[in-house]
């Protein structure tokens, strides 16, 4: 019996196991939640073509905002970032951000290759996520406050609605009262510095650069247009399916939707947003279905379709690697 003098290995590099790892995960999200999707198709073919197009636009403006969202965050601390390259960019972190625990904060740590080859500085890679980050969590706060206290206010079925507002309230002030003291040096900043001198010290320059206030206006007028968009598909969602529709019912179901993924652990809120917005859509005197067709057309166009374009670039990266792994075996 002959064996062979050597064998060749093929070196992967662990980025391309991620990828395929997270393109597994994708599977069986996709498996799991097949259900779902087989109750969209009967949506989709009874809903008017001409909304369903304009739908599918405003996902790609929504897409096209995004990207806009983080060239601005990435200027707004001196990185140049091209269009396509931030495309791609909201695309996987937005499709690994569903399988990663807090997915919405976790994932802005992950960075696609081409960003990588221009060998930007680390600490500003950082920063622009960093306000990227925020500036999305404010605009929905922004944006939810005047919603929420008015469908409080003419609904009393929601008073409890203020709760995930609150939290996100919370949370955008830590963040502030962090950045301020790591800015300021103030006496908050010398007991960590004093109990975590080796982390302070690290950190440090991600709170020092200076920031250009123009291209951080730019990025919260960005952001308060997509939080805008969002409404926009619930709106076109309920006119897709012949659904009277009204925007008092369009802004509160899509402002708690986003506020349940901003504070679910896991999934993005996958399932508590639609149950969610089928009870608050029942409260304005939609029935049970019209409530269930619009959730679900609606996260065909928040959810769905980004999702699905952003498993598309990461099976595109990943195509000489299956191809590769085709020919061995």
């Amino acid at each position: 019996m002959r064996f062979p003098k050597s064998i060749k290995y093929v070196k992967i590099p662990w980025q391309q196991v991620l990828a395929i790892l997270i393109l597994l995960l994708a599977f069986v999200f996709f498996r799991s939640e097949r259900k779902e999707m087989m109750q969209i198709i009967p949506s989709i073919q009874s809903a008017k073509p001409i909304w369903l197009l304009i739908g599918f636009g405003i996902t790609i403006l929504y897409i096209s905002l995004q990207a806009a969202m983080y060239i601005t965050s990435f200027k707004a601390v001196g990185l140049p970032l091209k269009f396509w390259d931030a495309v791609n960019l909201f695309l996987k972190r937005n499709f690994i951000s569903v399988f990663l625990p807090a997915g919405g904060i976790s994932s802005l740590a992950y960075l696609p290759k081409q960003i990588k080859k221009q060998q930007f500085e680390t600490n500003k890679i950082i920063q622009a996520s960093s306000i990227y980050g925020f500036i999305g969590l404010l605009t929905v706060f922004i944006i939810g406050v005047p919603i929420i206290i008015y469908s409080i206010y003419v609904n009393k079925y929601f008073n409890d609605s203020w709760i995930s507002l609150v939290i996100l309230g919370i949370i955008l002030i830590l963040v502030y009262f962090i950045y301020n003291s790591f800015k300021t040096k103030n006496k908050f900043y010398q007991i960590i510095e004093n109990k975590f001198p080796k982390i302070t010290e690290e950190i440090n320059p991600i709170f020092e650069a200076s920031l250009d206030r123009k291209n951080i206006n730019l990025t919260i007028l960005i952001s308060t247009i997509i939080e805008i968009t969002g409404i926009l598909h619930v709106y076109i969602a309920m006119l897709a399916l012949g659904i009277q529709p009204t925007f008092d019912a369009a802004a509160l179901a899509y402002t708690i939707s986003v506020l349940l993924m901003i504070i679910s652990p896991f999934l993005r809120g996958l399932g508590a947003v639609e149950f969610t917005m089928v009870y608050i859509l029942t409260q304005f005197g939609y029935s049970h279905n019209q409530g269930l067709v619009t959730t679900l057309l609606y996260r065909v166009f928040e959810f769905w379709l980004p999702l699905g374009f952003g498993c598309l670039s990461f099976m595109w990266r990943g195509r000489k690697l299956f191809a590769r792994i085709f020919l061995l075996l």
